[in-house]
């Protein structure tokens, strides 16, 4: 069975993520599969069950690439001989004869939080880009005849608005590579006097870094010397309208709270995790979240927002605060720094909820399961 994989739009972030252990991960045997990457793809390793094809579409625009996508793309897969067409970052082809599964592990605007709270913030084009998204992710979805979700969240917010998806929807939960999996951390709990928490994340709207910024200032006035490192770089913040006033927040509060913000390169995350004490998610929506996986695999204690996706991916192995509250936030890192006893239990259960939910294995033989189905 021949799958033809379009991650043209793999640059950086989950997307990357998914799909180097698609390559790494499907199990020879089953499948065999072409994998379309852009051309700054992180060279990796090719397998018997996946190669890689480099194509300038990764870097065209996304009116060129949607257009790209709709018309020379079904072209390319017809040439390929595909038996399946795997679209792997949320949208499809809309007219293909080829059986489309199609996955959509990225794409928040159906989440009622993020469409509640951050749409009406947002300038009249980002909310007509919004809709867009929306419809465009809706068409691929009945033009698909599997559809993938990464989360049963991510799943209901869709078929709250397209019930009639439900029976071609599947949740096949992501993973977390070997690496993140360690007996005992790397490092111990505030080792050089300072409670270091990391905050993995590129920037949107909805990832909501000040409150993390200013939890660090109020635990500091009560001593605890805290700091946190923030994965976003500062021209992330400029592509948005919202971006340039939460900055110019995040640098006045700087002065109370001391934060590091720069790029982590993806071959340094495990690293970064490993130096730190305390993973922290103020995110208000997700669709899965590659690094609260990840760093439950490494026994890092986890305080995050008190969402619906964050509760389905840590369940009891993660400490919640209400969105938004920085108050709320430093006092549970502060009950984290207090208590050995729940910082093990955190390890603990994070560890196992990776081993019994989140691993490779077991998505990629779900995502077999799909191409076989489609394929008959």
């Amino acid at each position: 069975m021949h799958v033809v994989v379009n991650a043209v739009s793999a640059h950086q972030g989950g997307i990357v993520t998914y799909t180097k252990n698609l390559v790494r991960y499907l199990p020879p045997g089953e499948a065999h599969a072409t994998v379309f990457v852009p051309q700054d793809f992180p060279g990796i390793p090719e397998t018997k069950a996946a190669i890689l094809r480099r194509t300038d579409a990764g870097g065209f625009g996304v009116a060129r690439r949607t257009l790209w996508e709709q018309l020379v793309w079904p072209t390319i897969v017809r040439r390929e001989r595909a038996n399946v067409l795997f679209s792997s970052a949320n949208y499809g082809v809309l007219t293909t004869r080829t059986p489309q599964v199609l996955l959509v592990q990225g794409e928040i605007s159906f989440n009622p939080i993020y469409r509640r709270y951050i749409v009406p913030r947002l300038t009249l084009a980002e909310r007509q880009a919004f809709a867009l998204r929306r419809r465009l992710v809706a068409l691929s979805a009945y033009a698909s005849d599997v559809v993938v979700f990464p989360s049963r969240t991510s799943m209901e917010s869709v078929l709250d608005d397209h019930p009639s998806l439900e029976g071609r929807s599947v949740v096949n939960y992501l993973a977390a590579n070997d690496q993140f999996s360690a007996t005992q951390p790397s490092r111990a709990w505030c080792e050089d006097g300072k409670l270091k928490m990391l905050y993995v994340s590129i920037y949107y709207p909805h990832k909501d870094p000040l409150t993390l910024q200013r939890a660090i200032g109020h635990l500091r006035r009560i001593g605890i010397p805290a700091e946190a490192r923030i994965s976003m770089d500062p021209s992330d913040f400029q592509g948005w309208s919202t971006g340039p006033a939460e900055l110019s927040a995040m640098i006045v509060a700087e002065q109370t709270g001391p934060v590091t913000m720069g790029r982590i390169h993806h071959t340094e995350v495990r690293n970064a995790m490993a130096s730190h004490d305390i993973l922290v998610s103020p995110s208000i929506a997700e669709t899965f979240g590659f690094p609260l996986v990840e760093a439950m695999g490494l026994g890092l204690p986890l305080v995050i927002a008190d969402t619906a996706i964050h509760r389905e991916i840590c369940g009891d192995a993660a400490l919640y605060f209400a969105p938004g509250s920085s108050h709320e936030l430093a006092e549970r890192v502060r009950e984290v720094n207090a208590d050995p006893e729940l910082r093990a239990r955190c390890a603990s259960r994070g560890k196992a909820r990776v081993k019994e939910r989140f691993t490779w294995e077991q998505h990629m033989s779900v995502l077999v399961d799909c191409f076989k189905k489609v394929s008959r």
